[in-house]
């Protein structure tokens, strides 16, 4: 009797531990959920700062319209055995597209691919109207894809290079787009660009040859008014050195002048001082220059006296 008591009290237990297993749940802070009971949603788990704009999606649908909002986390409780809890990722998810050929507006082709990071704020529509994330990829190329692209072609080629002009446009694109995903598909778009821009592969010889041709173009503009300084630059190098040298002669002709001037003027000074050493002086160079030399002087010449001391 004793041991019919314990296997039915261990059953007992077995049940009530399997049945409060059952019972809990746990929700990660990067997580989103859904409740279901017996396939019905009855409940939601979503971010705190998301109440108002889930409540909106929620009262958007007629069969999500008493669906209850779930702000907490962590150890949460349900039906055992009846509710079915489904979990969803909170992070951002991130679309990439594929690549499109797009005219800008001034009749230029571009080859582009854009981005957006986004993630899942209303399980409970993204649930009912997406599903999977195959669907959600799709959702993107038929909703933020043609969007952007759209909004892209009214650029010209030179306002597609614009920073400041793409974010502003971007985010423009980003906030119409919100109203409607959040709403009507639970996501929301935090984040959207273009990060890719080539040049069509058609248009790339062409291009080349255009900027080959630019480029050389450039380089003969560029030697052309090299040449040019450099001409101008010798001619005015030329005329600064003559002038230069002109000017030197001058003022050493003048200074010569003045020199020989000065000289003269301290020759004659001497001569006025001592007349005898200046004929000292003049009869030594004669010895001089008669060294080595005979010549034949008449008694009546005066140069003959002059070197002898008569004069």
């Amino acid at each position: 009797m004793k041991t019919k008591l314990k296997v039915t009290l261990g059953i007992i237990g077995a049940v009530l531990l399997i049945g409060l297993a059952n019972s809990i749940y746990i929700i990660e802070p990067d997580e989103v959920a859904t409740i279901e009971c017996f396939g019905a949603l009855k409940a939601t788990v979503i971010r705190t700062e998301k109440q108002d704009v889930v409540s909106k999606g929620l009262n958007t649908y007629e069969s999500l319209k008493d669906v209850k909002m779930i702000t907490e986390r962590g150890l949460l409780f349900k039906l055992p055995f009846i509710d079915e809890v489904e979990k969803y990722i909170a992070k951002y998810l991130t679309y990439t597209s594929t690549p499109e050929t797009i005219n800008t507006s001034d009749s230029r082709k571009l080859d582009i691919q854009m981005y957006a990071q986004y993630r899942i704020e209303n399980p409970a529509v993204y649930k009912m109207k997406v599903g999977s994330l195959n669907k959600l990829n799709q959702l993107m190329d038929d909703n933020v894809y043609p969007v952007v692209i759209q909004s892209a072609n009214k650029l010209t080629f030179d306002q597609f290079f614009d920073d400041e002009i793409m974010s502003k446009m971007m985010e423009e694109r980003r906030q119409e787009l919100n109203k409607t995903l959040v709403v009507q598909y639970g996501i929301e778009v935090a984040d959207i660009g273009i990060y890719r821009k080539n040049f069509p592969q058609s248009n790339i010889a062409s291009i080349e040859d255009k900027m080959s041709k630019e480029i050389q173009k450039e380089s003969e503009r560029l030697r052309a008014e090299g040449d040019a300084y450099y001409t101008k630059s010798t001619s005015e190098t030329n005329r600064i050195e003559k002038e230069i040298i002109a000017k030197a002669v001058e003022e050493s002709a003048v200074i010569r002048a003045e020199a020989e001037k000065q000289a003269l003027e301290i020759y004659q000074a001497s001569l006025t001082k001592d007349l005898d050493f200046y004929r000292f002086i003049q009869r030594m160079n004669a010895y001089k220059d008669l060294k080595n030399q005979t010549i034949f002087i008449g008694q009546e010449n005066e140069f003959l006296d002059y070197i002898n001391g008569y004069r």
